[in-house]
């Protein structure tokens, strides 16, 4: 796998798929003017547990979900975000791909374990799929109320080894800092998703300016495109 930095952000190459974490230069017509080859598929994200199947690019921007999946060639599945987690996946055995959009509400939902879910009941093996996070806001930057960190800690089993204390740090009695990175990464690892094939950027979006992010920049926050496409 080979992951080069480019105007449009962080570019993921394999011999069967091109993806993209995106940067604030991701746009539609930049993505449509690199790569001509790829029809680009949007999905209406609504903060859901939704997950669809997209079959061609002829509904673009049209079907409320954040996340969809395919096994057609040169459908270049999208999702935005702008401090949310961008998740891309790939079964090398059956082709099949997906695009997730995850903010603190679909990782309390568990919204990523839902899609690999479906992607296994359509015949996907949960050991081989690979798993790109891309950059979003980070522990220090996410700051929440206490009923929000709760919500998202419910969505994992802490198992028997692990402490609470590793997912935030408390501030006070009302706020803490919440680690939405380890989170996901702990609802991947209870879904079956290995060690080996889960790759994380670990970039923070809020603290940097390569990237769009809602809550440094509030309403004058744009957001960037992630991209997964099958060759």
């Amino acid at each position: 796998m080979n992951v080069t930095e480019t105007n449009l952000g962080f570019l993921i190459e394999t011999p069967k798929i091109t993806a993209l974490m995106g940067g604030q230069k991701a746009q539609l017509a930049n993505l449509q003017a690199s790569f001509p080859d790829f029809k680009f598929a949007r999905i209406k994200q609504t903060h859901s547990d939704i997950a669809i199947l997209s079959k061609d690019n002829s509904l673009d921007y049209k079907i409320e979900a954040d996340g969809h999946f395919t096994q057609t060639q040169a459908l270049a599945l999208c999702v935005s975000s702008a401090d949310c987690i961008p998740v891309l996946a790939f079964d090398p055995k059956t082709n099949y791909i997906a695009a997730i959009h995850a903010g603190w509400r679909g990782v309390a939902n568990s919204i990523v374990p839902k899609t690999l879910l479906k992607l296994k009941n359509l015949g996907c093996e949960i050991e081989s799929i690979q798993v790109f996070i891309g950059p979003h806001i980070q522990m220090n930057s996410f700051e929440v109320e206490n009923k929000v960190r709760d919500d998202i800690l419910s969505s994992i089993d802490f198992g028997a080894h692990q402490k609470e204390s590793l997912y935030h740090r408390n501030l006070n009695h009302e706020k803490s800092l919440v680690d939405l990175n380890q989170v996901m990464k702990t609802q991947l690892q209870n879904t079956g998703v290995t060690f080996d094939n889960l790759h994380n950027l670990h970039i923070d979006t809020f603290t940097d300016p390569r990237f769009h992010s809602y809550r440094r920049d509030k309403e004058k926050s744009g957001r960037q495109l992630s991209f997964i496409c099958r060759k």
